[in-house]
């Protein structure tokens, strides 16, 4: 049984195609077409971003796990870096590198999933960081 791509409902018969790069997939209507190739769009224009953010969160993370020094803001620079990487993940939730992965998950799960695993690393984030400041007196 095949899906839309976009939100994961069964394919009616006369279904619609999106338009992906040199690919088009299946859709269940005007809208989940239309929010498919937004999506689209969106994931040519703001990936770099998304993957830039991530490395440097992830470097920003490194350098003060590895170069921070002692002392009670040692690890102040990688609770940075988990934020930045966090609201990158919110802001573009364009993760997925193949679009073949939405025919195993629709669009919006996946955006679902992203968000939320970036919301939980920058409220985490954030938590760490007021704990942090109140042990140094801050």
């Amino acid at each position: 049984m095949e899906k839309c791509v976009y939100c994961g409902k069964a394919l009616p018969e006369d279904k619609l195609m999106a338009k992906v790069h040199t690919r088009s997939f299946g859709v269940c209507c005007e809208c989940c077409r239309e929010q498919t190739e937004r999506y689209v769009q969106h994931d040519k224009r703001f990936k770099t971003a998304l993957y830039l953010l991530v490395f440097a969160g992830g470097l920003g993370f490194l350098i003060s796990a590895f170069f921070g020094g002692s002392g009670p803001l040692h690890m102040l620079g990688a609770y940075i870096g988990q934020l930045i990487a966090g609201l990158a993940f919110v802001a573009f939730p364009y993760p997925i590198s193949s679009f073949e992965t939405f025919h195993a998950m629709s669009i919006r799960r996946v955006t679902l999933i992203t968000r939320g695993i970036g919301l939980v690393l920058s409220v985490s984030a954030v938590i760490l960081m007021i704990l942090t400041l109140r042990t140094a007196g801050i």
